[in-house]
């Protein structure tokens, strides 16, 4: 039974430390770990990349699970994302409603058990070249746990998001995610400046690139393309069996806003897999039409406010 890292216990520890209510259960054939979430009209409960399950048969045992914990903790609905790949029929038959993903629906994960040769193959040959000569280019790799640096990757961050247009989190929530063993930030300097970092977690079987940027101005360097190098042959090095780039889309529309990014990890070789999306479980119908009719009224005033 796999169990993705936003269900294991030291993404637990990281919710409660953010103040969220959090529970686990484990039983033979299934195993969540859910987090009270809460808006205007009541709780739900959402189980990030969860609930694992054993078989596809597990589904009925750990919904029924969830809605008595629902129940207990006065849900309207839960929010589930099984990593077991269910079909929206199958979905619709456990009773379950297609909501907006929360989680990406689809990754792309390099195997990292093959061979260096292997693992080359597929990427630009200039950027394998960079990365062998980062040190003879003037780069200098670096690795820090003090919750304190982030301030590099967000300061990168914000200048990315000028050029890009994308919203960043609060530099204190990459800062406090430093405090816990499974985030490292992985940097690149250049004349004595950082041009590329990230900040990525780690589990025993993974490594996760989870943000990351790299300084516009810089950009022929390829520092990004060397430092995502450099964390996938030292995850494997670590014995890591995965390097997961987290979020892709499958739209091949160049305009699609993950289109870019997509190609970018793409290029660097690996395959694509694909979760069940987001579904929810609903316990209290009228609560939940409700919801709906909030959500999407908030979603026009958004419209018309930008």
């Amino acid at each position: 039974m796999d169990i993705h890292f936003l269900q294991s216990p030291e993404w637990q520890k990281f919710q409660e430390s953010e103040g969220c209510k959090t529970f686990r259960v484990q039983e033979k054939n299934f195993e969540y770990m859910a987090i009270v979430r809460s808006t205007p009209l009541g709780n739900y409960l959402f189980v990030p990349y969860g609930p694992a399950l054993k078989t596809k048969k597990a589904l009925e045992e750990a919904l029924e699970s969830l809605r008595e914990k629902a129940k207990e903790n006065g849900a309207i609905f839960v929010r589930i994302e099984p990593t077991l790949a269910f079909t929206e029929e199958e979905m619709a038959k456990a009773g379950l409603k297609k909501a907006q993903h929360v989680e990406p629906e689809h990754t792309w994960v390099l195997d990292l058990t093959q061979s260096e040769e292997a693992i080359f193959e597929p990427m630009e040959s200039r950027k394998v070249r960079f990365w062998r000569n980062m040190e003879n280019r003037g780069m200098t790799y670096k690795i820090s746990h003090d919750p304190k640096d982030v301030e590099i990757l967000y300061n990168l961050l914000k200048n990315l998001s000028k050029v890009d247009d994308f919203q960043t989190f609060d530099e204190e929530y990459y800062e406090h995610q430093m405090k816990f063993d499974f985030a490292s930030l992985h940097y690149i300097e250049m004349d004595g400046a950082p041009v590329a970092a990230s900040l990525v977690y780690d589990d025993a079987e993974a490594r996760y690139y989870m943000h990351a940027a790299a300084d516009f101005e810089h950009r022929k360097a390829q520092a990004g393309s060397v430092l995502l190098i450099q964390l996938i042959m030292e995850a494997k090095e670590a014995g890591k069996k995965r390097f997961d780039f987290w979020g892709v889309t499958t739209s091949e529309d160049p305009s699609h806003p993950w289109y870019g990014f997509t190609q970018y990890k793409k290029s660097f070789g690996g395959e694509l897999v694909t979760y069940t999306g987001t579904y929810d479980l609903v316990v209290n119908a009228a609560k939940y039409k409700a919801y709906g009719l909030l959500r999407k009224a908030n979603r026009i005033k958004r419209k018309v406010l930008n």
